[in-house]
């Protein structure tokens, strides 16, 4: 919920995003994230942040771009069968968005196995994880999905 909140404050601050083409309530923004590019989307009421899918571009896995996706729905919009929509929606407009020369490519999703929702929408959207890996700063099991897709 911090994204969230940080993407309020910066709304109350001037920033805005550009709306997503054909819908009403999306919106992106593109910038640098931690290594390259980072694709940010959300879905606004207003400046209110209801739900966001973030894809961070972190080092290449097999040789090919990869992704870490991170996402978060308001919770009192949990439950409600929204966030895989959201994100499948989402990962079609990536598509769209990514430079021409990103033929194929990995989202990357690591959750902590306590994240029993989190877990849940990853397994609906990617099937199985691929590998579980161990949190150096927290100790924390993550279940890890690495997904290759295609334009």
């Amino acid at each position: 919920m911090i994204g969230f909140k940080t993407l309020e404050l910066a709304f109350s601050q001037g920033f805005r995003m550009k709306r997503v083409s054909f819908t009403k309530d999306t919106y992106f923004v593109k910038d640098k994230g931690l290594y390259k590019n980072r694709y940010t989307y959300a879905r606004l009421d207003g400046l209110k942040v209801l739900q966001t899918a973030v894809l961070d571009e972190n080092q290449p896995l097999n040789e090919l771009p990869c992704f870490g996706l991170f996402y978060g729905t308001l919770e009192e919009l949990r439950g409600k069968g929204n966030t895989v929509s959201f994100i499948e929606q989402i990962l079609e407009q990536f598509k769209k968005d990514l430079p021409r020369s990103y033929k194929e490519f990995y989202i990357e999703t690591l959750i902590e196995i306590d994240n029993e929702a989190s877990l849940a929408i990853a397994a609906k959207l990617f099937g199985e994880p691929s590998n579980e890996g161990v949190d150096k700063k927290t100790g924390i099991t993550n279940r890890i999905w690495q997904t290759k897709l295609t334009k």
